[in-house]
């Protein structure tokens, strides 16, 4: 499925973490290690040669690790001299033809409480390459953190919202072209009904498009679930593969965003995929607003697939 990964490193605690979970990405065969070397904004002259060199160091060594788990590893370096990091990381990408960019969620120097870092926001928003932003649980205090791997059987069991639009169901396809996972948890938010009558009308009509999707996962042999719920309320309703297996009432109030969020971390599930676009696409440039927040909000890894135009 991924057979060639880009993963930008700044030598954070995030980013190595990463490298040491690469393999766990389906397909894998090739990962190509990129650090972008940026001008201090103080200095009044600029010569990166020693900092270029320093990084080829670390990243040889980490190159080395690669090899070590039977992958083909390459490094790069690259100055950024008047233009930002995330532009530098899309064109790598381009100029390598690589499937898929890794990073993760945070780097150097971010600020507690912010989830998501500058360049990997400026990544999931532009690049056209999918994109999985990896994070972890921490297991010590934020001044000397270590990592318990999230990426541990990363693709064991996903969520995967749909909303039904054919942009909207890159995700599910990937995964099911790939065998991606062991269990996929499908879940439609309702963001919009004018009456009881129409809200439940939408729910039933919900579940039907669902389990044609599970149906199909099944013949795939992946195994999948299916929820529906309703954005700014606590209604929900689980599915399992042969039916109805509960009906329950969520606590969480909120947008489609945090129902999704709220949905990963009750499952306990080890991923949120999702397609880049959904209804409502206006050009390929930047990605849904759903999206973005699942992104930006989730502490969960996050894999996004590039939607493609449907001819």
């Amino acid at each position: 499925m991924f057979e060639k990964v880009l993963i930008p490193t700044d030598f954070s605690k995030y980013a190595e973490k990463l490298i040491d979970c690469i393999g766990d990405v389906p397909g894998v065969k090739e990962v190509v290690l990129l650090n972008v070397v940026t001008r201090d904004p103080l200095a009044r002259a600029w010569s990166p040669g020693d900092e270029v060199k320093e990084a080829e160091k670390k990243l040889t060594d980490a190159r080395k690790r690669l090899e070590d788990m039977g992958l083909k590893a390459k490094v790069r370096v690259e100055p950024a001299l008047d233009v930002e990091v995330d532009e530098t990381v899309r064109r790598i990408a381009d100029e390598e033809g690589v499937s898929l960019i890794a990073m993760g969620a945070k780097g150097r120097g971010i600020l507690e409480g912010v989830l998501l870092g500058s360049v990997s926001t400026g990544v999931l928003r532009y690049a056209i390459k999918d994109l999985l932003i990896m994070r972890y649980k921490s297991l010590g205090a934020m001044k000397d953190e270590a990592f318990e791997k999230f990426c541990t059987r990363a693709f064991s069991k996903i969520l995967c919202p749909i909303d039904f639009s054919d942009a909207g169901m890159s995700a599910v396809n990937a995964i099911k072209a790939g065998k991606m996972a062991d269990e996929v948890v499908l879940v439609h938010v309702i963001t919009r009904a004018e009456s009881v009558d129409q809200l439940e009308a939408a729910m039933n009509e919900a579940e039907k498009r669902l389990y044609v999707i599970r149906d199909d996962l099944a013949a795939a042999g992946i195994r999948a679930t299916v929820q529906v719920l309703k954005a700014g309320s606590g209604h929900a309703r689980t599915y399992g593969t042969g039916g109805m297996v509960e009906v329950r009432s969520s606590a969480v109030a909120g947008g489609a965003a945090e129902k999704i969020i709220d949905a990963s971390e009750k499952e306990d599930v080890s991923m949120i995929a999702m397609s880049s676009h959904g209804k409502g696409w206006i050009d390929q440039i930047t990605i849904g607003s759903v999206v973005f927040d699942v992104a930006r909000m989730a502490r969960r890894p996050v894999l996004v697939i590039r939607s493609r135009k449907m001819a």
